[in-house]
């Protein structure tokens, strides 16, 4: 049977080293998550959308993670054409 606490560095009975950087990132992990859903239960709201020949109606913060998505991949698309450029 496998030792559960195998590749450890404390002896039996000892308290396991805290890692402190890990135990930061999950705190701002935790709080970086409470923030975003309070930012999305605060926009909830509907609002219209203008296409060129069309208009719809979307929650904002659907709008809102959409935009951000489509940013992001342009500005991915963007860096990654200019990275393949200059090699």
């Amino acid at each position: 049977m496998a030792d559960r606490n195998q590749g450890s560095t404390t002896a039996p009975g000892d308290k396991p080293v805290r890692d402190r950087k890990r135990d930061a990132r999950l705190v701002l992990t935790g709080i970086v998550s409470v923030l975003l859903v309070w930012f999305a239960l605060g926009n909830l709201q509907q609002v219209e959308i203008h296409f060129w020949l069309a208009t719809s109606r979307a929650s904002l913060i659907s709008v809102i993670v959409i935009s951000g998505v489509l940013g992001a991949a342009i500005g991915a698309l963007s860096f990654r054409r200019r990275k393949h450029r200059s090699s």
